[in-house]
């Protein structure tokens, strides 16, 4: 098995980058703004609405998983022109997380197990979007597929939803530092494990 050195290297990232602590950062921040909202300002009037916490929830859980294809630009690449790609690719990157956000938040809510299956689908999607350059949402579910079943990523995926698991158990805090996890550390894992298998393949023809 091989070890999950994308889950300790990240240390080292933030060290010789901590721009990449921003998007996870702003996360945590955009999780307390709608939390605010949804908690707080509906709670306060009291309204019937219910398709309306759901429906931010979503939204929030989207922007989470936008974020998360920009922590993974700026750990690929020192290019000060990460921000400028990212802004370029936002719609096709936010449409797919939407579509993510909606099904994970509806299994969550409906038995729980069935929303981290699906998280458990998707985990890497984003971070391949923005990677690989692609629009097609499609692409990048079956990029991500790919990336899951090589070498030991089933395990590298299942070990990352246990710490979101227990993350979210945390009382009050919980979904914020699943947020900060998610953000940093799923494309850290994604963007470590792809430059191990490229030395690996480079190696190899040697």
């Amino acid at each position: 098995m091989k070890t999950l050195d994308g889950f300790g290297d990240v240390f080292f990232i933030v060290k010789e980058k901590p721009r990449v602590l921003i998007p996870a950062i702003f996360g945590v921040v955009v999780v307390g703004i709608m939390n605010f909202v949804i908690f707080g300002y509906f709670g306060m009037l009291k309204l019937s609405v219910t398709w309306m916490p759901f429906a931010l929830t979503v939204f929030k859980w989207s922007l989470i998983f936008t974020l998360s294809a920009w922590s993974a630009l700026l750990i690929a690449y020192d290019d000060p022109k990460v921000e400028k790609i990212f802004s370029k690719s936002f719609v096709s990157l936010f449409t797919l997380s939407t579509f993510m956000a909606f099904f994970v938040v509806w299994g969550l809510d409906l038995y729980v197990i069935p929303g981290f299956f699906v998280l458990f689908l998707m985990e890497y999607a984003p971070c391949h979007m923005i990677l690989s350059g692609s629009t097609d949402s499609l692409e990048a579910f079956k990029g991500n597929m790919r990336f899951i079943l090589e070498d030991s990523h089933v395990i590298h995926t299942i070990v990352s939803l246990f710490i979101l698991v227990t993350l979210f158990a945390i009382p009050y805090v919980g979904e914020y530092l699943a947020a900060f996890f998610y953000v940093l550390w799923i494309p850290n894992i994604y963007v470590s494990e792809k430059r191990r298998m490229e030395n690996e393949e480079e190696v190899n023809i040697w």
